[in-house]
This record gives structure tokens, sequence and C-alpha cells, in this order.
């Protein structure tokens, strides 16, 4: 056996725990607004300062509120997932970033800078 061999068996050990999908599992999000929004995005308020609810099922994600936001979201970082998404005028970044302690959701308005975050309820 070379002396490489058994670096490689025990890196595989470590990694391949760390490749499996994720568990599945569903979270609460209550976004609140940024103090500093501009009053074009305090009227977006209604769509955002509500219950978002992040579910994630056989390695898919999504965000799903009863403000009109239903959108798949990609894998971008371990734990953490991004979609952009577009709602009525509206060019927004959403990011649920389950590795953060505690889990948030933040959403961003890409043209005029709002942004709405919450933490898992």
């Amino acid at each position: 056996m070379t002396p490489a061999r058994p670096f490689l068996v025990a890196s595989l050990m470590v990694l391949l725990p760390s490749l499996a999908w994720p568990q599945d599992m569903s979270a609460e999000f209550r976004l609140a607004a940024a103090p500093n929004n501009i009053s074009g995005c305090i009227r977006a308020d209604p769509q955002f300062t509500r219950v978002h609810v992040f579910t994630l099922k056989g390695g898919q994600a999504e965000v799903r509120a009863s403000g009109g936001i239903d959108t798949k979201l990609k894998l971008t970082r371990p734990n953490v997932y991004e979609t952009d998404y577009q709602l009525g005028q509206l060019h927004l970044h959403l990011v649920a970033d389950l590795a953060a302690t505690p889990p948030s959701l933040t959403v961003t308005e890409k043209n005029l800078g709002c942004k709405w975050m919450g933490v898992k309820k």
C-alpha cells in the first residue's frame, strides 16, 4: 500500500457524509424591513412582512409566502440557497442561509436597494 492511499481513504471517509443531500426540512421566517428602506420599498412591505416558509425536500429548496412569492432556490454554498425572482416591478434576490446562527432569510431588491430580513421562528 502506498503512503498516499491511507490519506486518500481517510479523506473520502470525511468528505462522503458532506456530499449527501441535506435532510428534508421546513422553516418559517417572519421578515422585517430594513430601517433605511426608501418609500418605494415601504409600499412593498405587505408582500414581505409576513411569514415566509422555506422548504427543503429531496434536495430541492423553495420559498413560499402568501404575498405572492413562490420560487425555487439553488444551493450556492453548503446550507446557503439563493435565487433571483421577479415580483411585479421588483427584481428580487433571495438568500436562505441555513448555516447562520440562527438561520436567516434575506430578500433584497436589486434596483432600489430595499431589504427585508428575518430569522427562523
